[in-house]
């Protein structure tokens, strides 16, 4: 979120850079000057075709297509070239919505609201700004729980992992916690339980209820308990060194609702194998 609506910052700053951007007269060309373009051509097409060619979905061509009609406007009409600017961040914040809420903005709704603000003879003070923001913020959480709400993918997981957990459940060897973490000890370990202090050197092993694997260490790793989602963060509390346990973790206390994607889908119940090795040795100075 603050992400999102640091770029509205952004925009403000661009008429400062765009008033002083292109005055005086247009620089001559020369040899030397035409040593340096074609240098910053090789640079530049090489370091983002690096990057581009990566997504399958872009075609090269229209990425020419879109630098040339940049490099083409009218650089000495300050108005242009600050509106293209402000377009660019607009859409990168429609697009962070789009991703991060699953809702999208309507383009008329806000080109009208925004014409309005931008041609009125005042604008909003800094405060208003800010309680403008502070309204937006739950609207978008309730656009994303309406979208989740409906969503099949989340729906299917979320009666799957529950399913999967009732399944556990009746199995004496594991324990149920509060929060829903269910877990069974494999190895009790030896020692006292961790502290959210310590720096805790764990081998782990995550699957999906399926017992697809998503991710394991090749060795110990060091987490703290800040590190790490919730349900995992409070088995490790409960845990010494030497004990290994099987977790499981509803989506409540693991990814939510967002999920981690592409690895983990929305509302997904995760199993984790967890051995604690003890305390990371504090680092001398």
């Amino acid at each position: 979120m603050k992400k999102i609506f640091s770029l509205v910052i952004a925009v403000c700053m661009i008429g400062a850079f765009t008033s002083c951007n292109e005055k005086g007269s247009a620089a001559k060309s020369s040899p030397l000057a035409d040593s340096v373009s074609m240098a910053f051509g090789d640079l530049y097409g090489n370091g983002m075709g690096a990057s581009l060619k990566q997504d399958s979905t872009i075609k090269m061509n229209d990425v020419l297509r879109g630098v040339e009609m940049i490099l083409q406007a009218d650089t000495a009409n300050h108005g242009l070239m600050a509106g293209l600017q402000i377009g660019m961040q607009i859409m990168q914040m429609q697009q962070g919505i789009k991703q991060q809420y699953q809702i999208a903005i309507n383009k008329r709704a806000f080109m009208e609201h925004f014409k309005k603000a931008l041609l009125a003879d005042s604008v909003m003070d800094q405060q208003q700004l800010m309680e403008l923001q502070s309204k937006i913020e739950p609207m978008l959480q309730r656009a994303k729980a309406e979208a989740m709400a409906t969503d099949p993918v989340a729906i299917k997981n979320k009666k799957a992992g529950e399913a999967f957990v009732a399944k556990k459940a009746k199995d004496g060897s594991y324990t149920k916690t509060g929060s829903g973490l269910l877990y069974k000890v494999i190895n009790e370990g030896n020692g006292a339980n961790f502290t959210e202090n310590d720096v805790i050197m764990v081998n782990y092993r995550g699957t999906h209820i399926d017992g697809k694997e998503f991710d394991a260490s090749k060795e110990p790793v060091a987490f703290r308990m800040s590190q790490v989602v919730p349900g995992f963060a409070e088995m490790l509390k409960l845990m010494k060194p030497g004990m290994k346990v099987e977790a499981i973790l509803p989506a409540d206390i693991a990814y939510g609702a967002d999920g981690s994607s592409p690895v983990i889908g929305p509302n997904e119940t995760l199993v984790f194998e967890i051995e604690t090795v003890g305390v990371k040795p504090a680092d001398k100075k």
